[in-house]
């Protein structure tokens, strides 16, 4: 048994998006920077096995500006599908809202990749930089601070390390040890619901088109990808869980299109299911002294709004922003102003997603006409209308995006 210390400026734990993202800023600023994945990559870098599982994300406009200012977009470029329109509606009643990417003056409205994809791009980047130094597989076991370093401890396979630090970021997940370690409180609320992710294949292509609608027992959404290709999303009780994954192929194209609609020609191929709790969490305090929690690790969102990894972006933008080159990036000054300016938008962003669900999943009728003459008005209101697409890429009226436009 061996015991090493690697000295570095940042450690992060958790080798996700916004942990790769994070440590791709931090270098392109000159910080040195140590990174913990405990999960192996597969021995083929296209196939990494890590918290990339397969899925479909949304990336919003603005995230697509962050990325490119980290150095990745052109390198992602051929993996993504633009979202150029977006169509919202609810099942048993009027009301439609069509968003464009034109009439807000921007190529996409927001951009579709799968997690795959995106993972291997990261990896592929970070790989290549001298700063940042890949533990992997490597996890935290503990750490320690104090008002001059953080003192983290490692195991790797046999080996065990430890990292000092200047900064720990957790970007290890909700279930963060970053976050259990500090002790903070994690708030939770469970909508009772799962949402159940397929690869649906429509016969006509979707040229560009997003589709989501609201119905009684939950959303669903179809997301373009190459090809005929989408994402399909069902939003489903947790009582009727069990019976919607026994369905058959040609049974679950029937079920998300009695709640769809016949969109693009009907729908011809469905993969395999999977299916995923939806939950929201919270940790109010984000920071303490040296540590600082980001993404799933300080917040997830129900995915109806397409902010959660979107959000996490956001945060690392606005972390790179204001962090100077040669700054101490855990001054504890600096940790608690950060916090502080992304608090409005994870408050606001998830108020907005609970809200939607509230508002959407009410069975009265008079709520339900109220509904679509409030997608009815926005249709109607051009003002109103661009402002809501410039939250959905990525911005908010504090502006916390840059390259959003207003």
């Amino acid at each position: 048994m061996q015991n090493d210390a690697l000295q570095t400026d940042v450690f992060i734990a958790g080798g996700g998006p916004v942990g790769l993202m994070l440590a791709l800023g931090l270098a392109q600023k000159g910080f040195e920077v140590v990174m913990a994945e405990p999960v192996p990559l597969a021995d083929a870098p296209e196939q990494a096995r890590n918290s990339f599982d397969g899925r479909v994300l949304a990336l919003s406009y603005g995230s697509r500006k962050i990325l490119e200012s980290l150095g990745v977009w052109e390198a992602l470029r051929a993996f993504v599908t633009p979202i150029e329109h977006v169509h919202v509606s609810q099942k048993g009643y009027l009301g439609i809202t069509l968003l464009h990417a034109d009439e807000v003056g921007v190529p996409a409205l927001g951009y579709s990749v799968q997690s795959s994809d995106l993972g291997k791009v990261l990896w592929q980047a970070v790989q290549g930089l001298d700063k940042i130094k890949l533990l992997c597989p490597a996890r935290l076991v503990d750490f320690s601070q104090d008002d001059r370093q953080v003192v983290a401890k490692l195991q790797a396979a046999e080996h065990e390390l430890t990292v000092l630090s200047k900064l720990i970021v957790g970007a290890d997940g909700t279930e963060s040890l970053v976050r259990k370690v500090l002790g903070l409180e994690i708030q939770q609320k469970s909508y009772h619901a799962y949402g159940v992710i397929a690869q649906i294949t429509t016969r006509e292509h979707p040229q560009g088109w997003s589709f989501e609608r609201f119905t009684g027992e939950g959303p669903v959404a179809l997301l373009p990808m190459q090809g005929h290709a989408h994402k399909a999303v069902l939003v489903c009780p947790e009582e009727q869980l069990d019976s919607v994954m026994a369905l058959d192929d040609a049974a679950f194209m029937a079920l998300f299109a009695s709640k769809m609609g016949e969109r693009l020609g009907g729908f011809c191929e469905v993969s395999p299911r999977v299916a995923y709790p939806l939950k929201e969490t919270y940790v109010p305090q984000m920071t303490q002294a040296r540590a600082l929690l980001m993404g799933n690790a300080s917040h997830t969102q129900h995915p109806v709004a397409a902010q959660g990894l979107n959000l996490g972006i956001r945060d690392i933008g606005e972390f790179l922003q204001g962090l100077n080159a040669g700054q101490d990036p855990g001054e504890i000054n600096y940790l608690q102003t950060y916090a502080s300016a992304r608090a409005e938008d994870h408050e606001k962003v998830m108020g907005l997603t609970d809200s939607l669900i509230q508002v959407f999943q009410h069975h009265s009728p008079l709520v339900g006409h109220l509904r679509g003459i409030g997608l009815m008005a926005l249709q109607a209101m051009p003002g109103l209308k661009k402002r809501f697409a410039r939250f959905a890429m990525g911005g908010s009226e504090g502006g916390a995006s840059r390259g959003v436009p207003r």
